[in-house]
């Protein structure tokens, strides 16, 4: 979802059942609060995954290299399945 638009984004979220919420960061404001750095060398496309939790902590972080240097779907499931239920703000 490379330079996807907040519009285009929303439409991918809606068409696949995901079990989880995601957002949209056209500003790279969640990019730059967690620190993830734009190299030249890979033309400013970084993925960046974090999944944080009910109460602020942040489960997983993965930054790739690369835009193609992403996690595996079901790695990415067994952190969400592995946080407790009931976690509350």
């Amino acid at each position: 979802m490379v330079n996807d638009s907040p519009e285009e984004a929303r439409a991918y979220f809606g068409r696949n059942a995901l079990p989880y919420p995601c957002a949209c960061d056209p500003d790279h404001d969640v990019y730059d609060a967690y620190g993830v750095a734009s190299k030249l060398a890979s033309l400013g496309q970084r993925p960046g995954l974090f999944i944080v939790d009910a109460e602020g902590i942040v489960r997983y972080a993965h930054i790739g290299r690369q835009q193609w240097e992403i996690p595996d779907n079901e790695d990415v499931l067994e952190v969400c399945r592995s946080i407790p239920c009931g976690v509350t703000p």
